[in-house]
């Protein structure tokens, strides 16, 4: 099924119509990840090192965020937060994933295109120091089922907020 993804950024608009995320960033793709640098080969601990957060990676159709992204990423201004929402596209859509970051820094922004019809994009990393992530389980008719699954990480200060 797809999904729609959009990305609000504190002092940036982008161009979304959706009534729901007006002048929101659209997002194209996403791409993010975590890596915990914890051995279980070495002594008898099996301890756990700080996690390595990487960015958040998107790419989206250039629009009026682009000059803006960039300037951001320019001058390595710090925005309060940011806050990505992924749904269930359809019918009935259903926001089942959200990202809110804070202290966050444009760490990347790569437009990108070709002549062949496919329009201009962009791909944009951003970096942050606080995270909470948040799930939301679905039904199979596609309602929301239960509560939403939440986690909240301090990465700065490695630790569970």
């Amino acid at each position: 099924m797809a999904n729609d993804m959009f990305l609000k950024i504190d002092g940036i608009e982008g161009e979304s119509l959706d009534s729901t995320h007006t002048n929101e960033i659209e997002l194209l793709t996403l791409d993010w990840g975590m890596s915990q640098g914890a051995s279980m080969h070495a002594g008898t601990g099996g301890g756990a090192g700080k996690v390595s957060v990487d960015d958040l990676v998107f790419t989206h159709s250039v629009d009026k965020a682009s000059p803006i992204l960039m300037q951001v990423c320019m001058s390595g201004k710090h925005i309060p937060k940011a806050v990505l929402t992924v749904r269930k596209a359809g019918e009935k859509p259903l926001e089942f994933y959200k990202v809110t970051m804070t202290d966050v820094m444009v760490t990347n922004v790569q437009p990108s295109g070709s002549n062949s019809g496919g329009g201009l994009i962009e791909t944009v990393g951003l970096a942050f120091s606080k995270v909470k992530i948040e799930y939301q389980p679905q039904g199979a008719d596609g309602s929301a089922k239960g509560g939403a699954i939440v986690t909240e990480y301090d990465i700065k200060a490695n630790k569970k907020v």
